[in-house]
């Protein structure tokens, strides 16, 4: 039984490499961006958040969605990923007040234009996000066809 007691156990912080998709600061530029080009008023629900951060993720989810704003009724997209990540990172866009959160939606405040405004003058970063949110449009996905694909999930969808 002596054989297996342990006197210490000890403990070293080692620095490892954090993939950018797990980053606050990556993410919150997203929301900053996903608020100002794809959003109505700047505007934006949870789920809409998911979606596009989902679209973001590949060039096959992009091209899913794509199809979905040019012709919803042929679409194949039916559910998409929801990122731990990206709550996180909102809950700290929120307190440092990049967004603000009220009425089930979140909207760009002045922090989060000014963020948004230092990204696109450097004219290096988040290219390809930009470009798909461009692409995206204000319009191209509504709260309402976000609620109209929901209401077609099930448990097993069926």
């Amino acid at each position: 039984m002596s054989d297996y007691f342990i006197k210490n156990i000890t403990f070293a912080k080692k620095p490892i490499s954090l993939p950018a998709d797990y980053r606050p600061a990556y993410k919150i530029a997203q929301i900053c961006l996903i608020l100002k080009y794809a959003c109505i008023g700047e505007k934006s629900s949870l789920l809409k958040f998911h979606l596009i951060s989902w679209a973001f993720k590949s060039i096959e989810n992009r091209q899913t969605l794509l199809s979905f704003i040019s012709n919803p009724k042929s679409s194949d997209l039916s559910v998409w990923g929801i990122e731990p990540t990206l709550n996180r990172a909102l809950h700290i866009a929120v307190a440092d007040k990049f967004c603000s959160y009220e009425n089930a939606n979140y909207q760009l405040e002045n922090k989060g234009l000014e963020f948004t405004k230092k990204i696109e003058d450097d004219g290096d970063i988040l290219i390809d996000e930009i470009a798909l949110l461009k692409q995206i449009g204000k319009r191209g996905v509504t709260e309402k066809s976000i609620q109209d694909l929901t209401n077609k999930w099930t448990l097993f969808n069926d």
